[in-house]
Order: structure tokens, then sequence, then C-alpha cells
């Protein structure tokens, strides 16, 4: 499967998770949330708007001023999602009425597991190249009208003004449950991009380098660095290769070099960010 129909497909499964989350999970349980469609369950309560038109006509302005900022691959895939996440919303609302699979009683559980299922969803749509839309957008076109306030400093000040319209249209109570979700969810997005796309670092020192090098190229695909090192108790001249690769390679690389050089010296640790060169072969968010 190429990298066009992975994402397509992660799309698709992020699209129709975030909207039964949305509708299915976090309205009946009457948590308060942040962004767009925080404001959307906020005028839901007072006016009894539906949640997915809401969201729609709250994102048209933001997509419209903001598409320059966004890039029109990005603007586009957004736009999509929030247009069809917002139309499953309330047809599913519509098609299930006063159902919620989490219990009513219970806001700590449901706040812990709508922020895991929004975790798990918005990782998705993020790995396909897209976002739900919202405030994000809106911060960014005021960081390009206001170059000298910094980005997160917006950010925060749009989270506090929809957490204090939430709070007071929906209860101090469901802006604690909101911050919770909230934590959750960063939470759950950090775990899904450490589970799925992370990148390892490895070093390898030892005498049979040739082979080695070889194998990696042909077998993953990644290019590596040599250096010449010398053994600190052995004193013999030795090899010191630098590659890095993505998690799930490390098996591949681990049976190349048990089966080339078993005595090679092997060090394995998290990389955090790459720039230059690096191909991503699996999806990332």
């Amino acid at each position: 499967m190429n990298t066009k129909s992975k994402q397509f497909l992660l799309l698709l499964a992020g699209t129709i998770l975030y909207s039964v989350y949305a509708a299915l999970l976090l309205t009946p349980s009457k948590i308060g949330t942040g962004g767009i469609l925080g404001i959307a369950l906020s005028l839901n309560k007072l006016f009894n708007f539906k949640i997915g038109l809401t969201s729609i006509i709250l994102n048209i302005p933001l997509f419209i001023f903001g598409f320059r900022l966004l890039g029109k691959k990005f603007a586009l895939k957004s736009g999509i999602i929030v247009l069809v996440s917002s139309i499953l919303m309330d047809s599913i609302s519509t098609f299930f009425p006063n159902f919620s699979i989490l219990p009513a009683n219970d806001k700590l559980t449901a706040s812990i597991f709508c922020g895991v299922v929004s975790g798990i969803s918005m990782a998705m749509l993020f790995m396909s190249g897209g976002s739900t839309g919202g405030l994000d957008i809106s911060a960014k076109i005021f960081k390009n009208k206001f170059k000298s306030v910094q980005l997160s400093h917006i950010l925060l000040f749009q989270d506090l003004c929809v957490y204090v319209f939430v709070g007071i249209v929906l209860g101090p109570h469901s802006v604690l449950y909101a911050l919770i979700m909230s934590f959750i969810r960063s939470k759950t997005i950090d775990t899904v991009q450490e589970g799925i796309a992370s990148s390892r670092q490895c070093i390898i020192i030892c005498n049979n380098s040739e082979k080695i090098i070889e194998e990696v190229k042909i077998e993953l695909g990644r290019g590596v660095t040599v250096l010449d090192a010398v053994g600190g108790y052995s004193h013999n001249n030795k090899k010191f290769i630098y590659v890095v690769v993505q998690k799930h390679q490390l098996t591949s690389l681990r049976l190349i070099i048990k089966n080339i050089d078993p005595l090679a010296f092997v060090a394995v640790s998290p990389v955090n960010d790459i720039l230059g060169n690096y191909k991503q072969t699996s999806l990332s968010v």
C-alpha cells in the first residue's frame, strides 16, 4: 500500500472516529472542550443550534482568511475533514438521539475516555496531513498581522476566552473536566506518534562494517555515516557507524548486525526531531 492510500485511509478513519467522539461521547457527557467545538457545544446548549452546522459556519471565515497561510494542500484536506466530520456529527446525533456509550454520572471516566478517543482520531488526521481546523487558524492569522506577539500567547488567550464562555454556559465543572480531557488527549497523540512513526538513532561499533553498511542500504534503504574508532580497552581499530531508522525497522537492523557481526556493540536511543535528508517510510504526526 502506497503513502497516498495510507493517508486516505487515515483521513477517513480519523474523520469518522472524531465524529463519533463528538456526537456519542462528548455531547451526551456534557463535558466542555476548547476550540470551535467547545463554542459549538455552548451554542447548542443556549440556542439548540446543531453542533456540526455551527462548526462549519464558524470555520468558513477562518479558512477564507487563513487560506494563504495554510497552503493549498493542507487547507483542502482540513476543509474536507471539517465538512465531512460536521455532517457526520449531526447525522449521528439524529439517528441516535439521547444515546451515550459512557456513564452519564461519571464525568471523570467520560473525560478520560473522551481524551483517548479524540487523541487517537486527531493523531490519525494529523498523520493524513490535515487537521480539524478551528482556532489554530485564527491564531496564525493574528500572528501574521502582529508578528511581535508569540503564537503560544495567542493560543493561550483564545483558549482562556473559550473556556470562560464554556464555563458560563455549561458550568465551571465542565471546564475542569475539559482540562483533564485535553491533557489525556495530548498524551494520547504523543503515544500514537511514539508507537507508530517514531525514529531511533543507532550507533554501531564493529569490525565488519562494509557488509553491515551494504545490508542497511539494501534492506532498510538508509544511508549511514562512518567514522574511524579505536577501542579504549583493546586499542584495536574499529568502525563507528551512525544510522537513523524508524522504530519498526529496529528488528531488521538487529538481525542484520547479528548475522554479520555478532560481537558488534550497538546503542539505540530515541530521536525527538530530524532535519535534513531523511525519508519517512511511515506516516508521522
